[in-house]
């Protein structure tokens, strides 16, 4: 159609009217639009302005001592008209907060302890969990200690319709206990009536009992308590049997569930001792009076009648996980198949080993379901007539070769012998009186054909002691350069490339006792494909007289480590001093500061007095002062992020005399911590930024220090410090994923000087993730990947974080050496979570979730502690 010629409009009149009915349509639509926007926008503008003016009332009301009296009066008095209306119930309060002091407490659980024994459901893992609504892991889990009127119980969090079950296995006349209650964060949310069910069942018995009780602490006020619950199984024959439990809990009448945080405490098998073993305890106790003194009886006593997790949970695991005859043919058949079958030649050093465990070392060699093996045995010029013997018998074998040394050279010598005699593609690492698992090669195999370009593997490992029995497992985490640089903690099993380990001459001299970590300090140099088989690989045998007994049985394998550690740091130039780590085994690699670099401390802060007890305490001015006077490095400034009203007069006077700046931070919306940061992070001038909560506590003067040796390599994208609450329990030393929901502090609230899971609460170690609310990250990297995402403005905003920092290649670390007090709240351990953040970050991270590189997947995800998952 040439360009300006028209054309006749050829629509019909019914198709013209159509037409138009759409037409207006669309403009009635857009019109119902702008009424919908404008409405909209009023009430944004409606409810920004009311916040502005709570925001004002409050900071009048933080500067005026006159009204925060009147607030006072008024809640003492409130206080006052409850404790006259309920005599009884005050009056039981009182008595249960004086015996829930130090003293008392102690001497009830000791007495306790004495009289009784108890098996708590946490350190089980549920048979079975349910949730209508959702995940189950986040509605039906533990969620640490809680405290009502002064009575602490480790608390089940079961938000209904909820429920889980438990099977375990107890002795005649045990009885069933447990409390119940609603969570005191909903008292003041009008929370639903909540009914709970226990049932207990014995099956040989075909016996069940069922107890219902219903909670309403929103209309009753005499509910805001532990409901103890007591089922007594029934008398039957035998010494143990096996009891079902099913706790479940629902709303009352169709009721929402939004506010309806059931809580079950410390659910548990209870039952008496015998006479006789009563008396034998209090016979022990005198004895370790008069032997130990009074002061460490005393401690001995603060410590009864707490459970371990661990005590029966591995062996649960190795009935489970232990293959049996089938299970090894089938990976024999599966791993003959593979296309790469490799040659692993297993060395051995050996030196006058009783002959009972090198038959024991060397057939489990000889029982593997990989068939391409040869063992190289090195006789270290043993003395023994014994050993030499057993060395003889296998020579037969045609895959066992053994070399005879004429001098005694010492364990690495004898390893080079060993590795001399190898041709094998890869070498194992094998004790002479340790034992490999029957799927141990078959293993190393199967993930070599995953994964053929990688360089090193190392297993998880346990113990057998003298009986023969396997204990104290290891469950590790993936390759954790700085975790490694603390402790040798990637021990046995260990393969590695042959090519790779003559490549750097073999074992050195020098080094004994620490040859292997000696060995992969050098082999990392060289390589980055470290990989890990979460599997039980390898099984380290107790002598009295080997490390596996006690790592201070060997001295001087403790200086060749440390002296392994110096060279590393030489050799790569890190000016840094190696110093022993808070236990045996353990160390420090301390780091010089280059330049003194400036470290922006950004604090985001609603900028008032919090209330602590009915009095105003202004926590970001305390925070500041621990700062001022505690802290050795000097070189920081403060980036306050405050509230429109800014910052009280007491904090302000607390910035006098520091650089420092207060942003009054503007935003339409509700609170977004996230906003906050990026906006102080725009105002830094600081090389590395600290992200700072207002309710922290400086506690030693090199805590800032310490984050910064971390944070100064290039290679690290984030430190996070090791925060303690104030009456000394832990709240953060890292987080896991996919545990207790969607992340967990690990071993959080347990007791600030426990050493966590093989010392992981002492050392330097890798993470996923740190929490934000103490973390130094370098400004560089921060803006690499563009700071905070606002679209989590209040939870795990600081995970996201973290997990994009490891996406770009940096690292995340924990440093104990940074300690610090935080003031948050810690009488309860759930708290609410937006579920879109929740829905978001499981849409972003569901791979990382369900398998943290840095928590091993047998490790159970309902606790945050490191037990087994059995």
């Amino acid at each position: 159609m040439p360009f300006g010629m028209s054309v006749p409009d050829q629509r019909t009149p019914q198709s013209a009217h159509d037409a138009g009915d759409a037409h207006a349509r669309a403009d009635a639509l857009r019109q119902r639009l702008k009424v919908a926007l404008r409405e909209a926008q009023a009430s944004l503008d409606s409810a920004q302005e009311t916040n502005q003016r709570l925001h004002r009332e409050l900071d009048e009301m933080s500067r005026s001592s006159g009204r925060r009296w009147l607030v006072a009066v008024r809640q003492s008095g409130t206080r006052a008209a409850r404790a006259l209306r309920h005599p009884a119930w005050t009056t039981g309060t009182v008595v249960r907060g004086f015996l829930d002091t130090r003293g008392p407490a102690t001497a009830r659980r000791a007495l306790a302890h004495l009289r009784r024994r108890s098996l708590p459901l946490r350190v089980s893992s549920p048979v079975r969990r349910w949730f209508a609504h959702g995940d189950e892991s986040l509605a039906v889990r533990w969620i640490g200690p809680l405290n009502l009127r002064h009575e602490t119980l480790e608390a089940l969090l079961c938000h209904p319709p909820a429920g889980v079950e438990y099977r375990v296995t107890v002795p005649a006349g045990s009885r069933f206990e447990c409390a119940c209650a609603l969570s005191p964060q909903v008292w003041q949310d009008h929370p639903p009536r909540v009914e709970y069910t226990i049932a207990v069942q014995v099956p040989s018995a075909d016996w069940r009992r069922d107890v219902t009780l219903s909670i309403d602490p929103g209309s009753i006020w005499t509910d805001r308590r532990w409901h103890p619950v007591s089922i007594e199984l029934p008398p039957v024959e035998g010494a143990i049997i096996e009891a079902a439990v099913t706790l479940s809990t629902r709303v009352a009448g169709g009721a929402s569930i939004d506010s309806a945080w059931a809580i079950f405490g410390e659910p548990r098998f209870e039952w008496k001792r015998a006479t006789a073993e009563v008396r034998r305890s209090i016979a022990i106790f005198g004895q370790r009076l008069r032997t130990t003194g009074l002061r460490s009886t005393l401690d001995l006593l603060k410590t009864a009648g707490i459970t371990s997790a661990d005590a029966d949970a591995y062996p649960r695991w190795v009935a489970r996980h232990t293959p049996g005859d089938a299970d090894l043919e089938t990976l024999a058949r599966e791993v003959a198949a593979l296309p790469h079958q490799p040659t692993i030649s297993v060395i051995v050093p050996v030196y006058n080993t009783d002959p009972q465990w090198l038959r024991a070392c060397i057939e489990s060699v000889r029982r593997q379901a990989y068939a391409k093996w040869e063992l190289c045995l090195c006789d270290d010029a043993s003395p023994s007539p014994a050993t030499v013997q057993v060395l003889r018998e296998y020579e037969s074998d045609e895959r066992i070769r053994v070399h005879y040394s004429s001098l005694n050279g010492g364990i690495s010598t004898a390893s080079n012998h060993a590795l001399a005699l190898a041709s094998g593609e890869f070498v194992a690492l094998l004790d002479h009186d340790d034992e490999l698992a029957p799927n141990a090669l078959a293993e190393v195999v199967r993930h070599l054909n995953a994964s053929p370009d990688v360089d090193v593997i190392y297993s998880d490992e346990d113990k057998l002691d003298m009986r023969g029995e396997r204990c104290d497992v290891f469950f590790k985490p993936d390759w954790s350069p700085e975790h490694f640089l603390s402790c040798m903690y990637t021990c046995h099993l260990m393969v590695v490339r042959r090519a790779l380990l003559n490549g750097i001459g073999g074992f050195r001299t020098g080094y004994e006792g620490a040859q292997d970590y000696d060995l992969l300090l050098r082999l990392m140099e060289r390589t980055e494909r470290i990989d890990h088989i979460p599997r039980v690989l390898y099984h380290w045998r107790k002598l009295p007289q080997s490390t596996a007994s006690a790592g201070q049985t060997k001295p001087w394998a403790l200086d060749a480590g440390r002296l392994a550690v110096e060279d590393y740091v030489k050799r790569n130039g890190i000016d840094a001093d190696v110093v022993p780590g808070a236990a045996p085994g353990l160390y420090r690699v301390r780091r010089r500061i280059r330049d003194r670099p400036l470290v922006s401390m950004i604090i985001p802060t609603a900028g008032r007095p919090r209330d602590i007890n009915g009095k105003p305490v202004d926590l970001l001015a305390n925070a500041i002062s621990s700062v001022v006077r505690k802290t050795a490095y000097d070189a920081y400034e403060f980036i306050i992020v405050a509230d429109d009203a800014g910052v009280a007069p007491t904090t302000a006077q607390a910035l006098e005399g520091t650089r420092h700046s207060v942003l009054r931070f503007t935003r339409l919306g509700l609170f977004n911590f996230s906003a906050k940061i990026n906006a102080g992070a725009a105002a830094a001038a600081g090389e590395h930024l600290l992200l700072f909560n207002d309710d922290l506590e400086a506690i030693s003067p090199d805590w800032m220090s310490a984050m910064l040796e971390y944070s100064q390599d290039p290679a690290i994208g984030a430190v996070g410090a090791k925060l303690l609450y104030p009456d000394g329990r832990l709240q953060h030393i890292g987080m896991v994923l996919g545990v207790a929901g969607l992340a967990a502090h690990a071993f959080h609230q347990h007791p600030g000087v426990s050493a966590g899971y093989a010392g992981s609460a002492i050392m330097a170690r890798n993470y996923s993730a740190v929490t934000a609310a103490c973390m130094m990250t370098r400004r560089k990297a921060f803006d690499e990947i563009g700071g905070f995402d606002e679209r989590f403005p209040t939870d795990f905003n600081d995970v996201d974080y973290c997990l994009r920092l490891r996406r770009a290649g940096y690292r995340v670390v924990f440093t104990p050496w940074a300690q610090l007090y935080h003031h948050e709240s810690a009488s309860f351990g759930v708290r609410r979570q937006d579920l879109e953040e929740l829905a978001e970050m499981r849409r972003r991270w569901a791979d990382v979730i369900d398998r943290d590189p840095y928590y091993n997947p047998n490790l159970t995800r309902d606790f945050p502690d490191f037990r087994p998952d059995a």
